[in-house]
């Protein structure tokens, strides 16, 4: 199985905590893990999934006969279906009738199963025989798990701070009977991150990340030798109004500004002209001598003002 993520998150993505599980206190049948590790494990599917068991030997001419056999875990082994290239059609032997339909040989002698289920993981084996008389094995061991429930993803508790979001969560998974391995997923978020009261065999996230960082987000992620899924919390949606909130404020705040401006301005050219009108006063009766109108223009109040009157006869 690939590694985790690889197809969906960036290899910078920071590793917050890793966390195993290892089952419930009891014991349960589905845990294949618990009997092989899974290193000896040829093929690993889920419960309800299909598998193809490949040759590794060409189909030619020096191949007298194939037999395929199934060991189930502490059972004995049962012989399932012998090919032979003269033969069109494979033999198969009796089998219960729960499996009869979900055995299937293909064209390259390859043995199919479809529809699993845990009592069909085992050892599988295909014995060739040559026409020289010689033979050899091809094993395959397949270790099946029950399908992970999809997780989601429990805010605990959440509060702001002096410019902090402080977030405890809980990387729920409902159902959950076997063996799996929790890993928390970011992405960005810085290095220094605070984690506080994070024990070594938990599902729960607890830290403290600067409000600035509230667009990354984290991804629980939820596996099994055979699948993995996940679910991703985005923290806008856990500290709203310290990001998007605050920068409407700061917006409002320019606003004002800006408008506060345009009013004094206003204001201040309002009175300006106010007071130029007042000084400058021209119009005159020619009865009074005033200038004509090609003489015309603004007079300071000193120009028709400060003349002494002329003394009378």
């Amino acid at each position: 199985m690939d590694s985790l993520c690889s197809s969906w998150l960036p290899t910078q993505a920071l590793i917050l905590q890793i966390s195993l599980i290892f089952g419930l206190t009891s014991a349960s049948p589905d845990s294949q893990a618990l009997k092989y590790p899974s290193s000896s494990c040829t093929l690993k599917r889920t419960v309800g999934a299909s598998v193809q068991l490949p040759l590794t030997s060409p189909l030619n001419s020096s191949i007298r006969e194939i037999e395929w056999n199934w060991q189930p875990e502490n059972d004995e082994k049962t012989q399932l279906v012998t090919w032979k290239p003269q033969t069109p059609t494979p033999d198969w032997y009796d089998l219960e009738e729960i499996y009869k339909h979900r055995l299937n040989l293909t064209e390259k002698a390859f043995l199919s199963i479809r529809n699993l289920t845990m009592e069909m993981s085992g050892l599988y084996t295909a014995k060739i025989k040559f026409n020289t008389g010689k033979s050899k094995e091809e094993k395959f061991r397949l270790c099946l798990y029950d399908p992970i429930p999809h997780p989601q993803i429990q805010i605990r508790s959440s509060s702001n701070t002096s410019g902090w979001c402080n977030i405890s969560l809980e990387c729920e998974i409902p159902g959950n009977t076997g063996n799996l391995t929790v890993i928390w997923l970011s992405q960005g978020l810085p290095r220094h991150l605070e984690q506080r009261g994070i024990p070594p065999n938990s599902r729960n996230l607890s830290l403290s990340l600067p409000i600035s960082h509230i667009k990354s987000h984290l991804t629980c992620v939820v596996s099994n030798p055979a699948e993995e899924k996940n679910a991703t919390l985005h923290l806008e949606d856990i500290c709203p109004w310290r990001g998007s909130l605050q920068s409407k404020w700061l917006w409002l705040c320019i606003l004002l500004m800006v408008l506060m401006v345009s009013l004094g301005a206003g204001v201040w050219i309002w009175m300006r002209k106010k007071m130029q009108t007042r000084r400058g006063r021209w119009v005159h009766s020619p009865a009074n001598g005033s200038p004509s109108p090609s003489d015309r223009g603004i007079y300071e109040p000193s120009d028709c003002c400060d003349q002494q009157p002329r003394p009378s006869l």
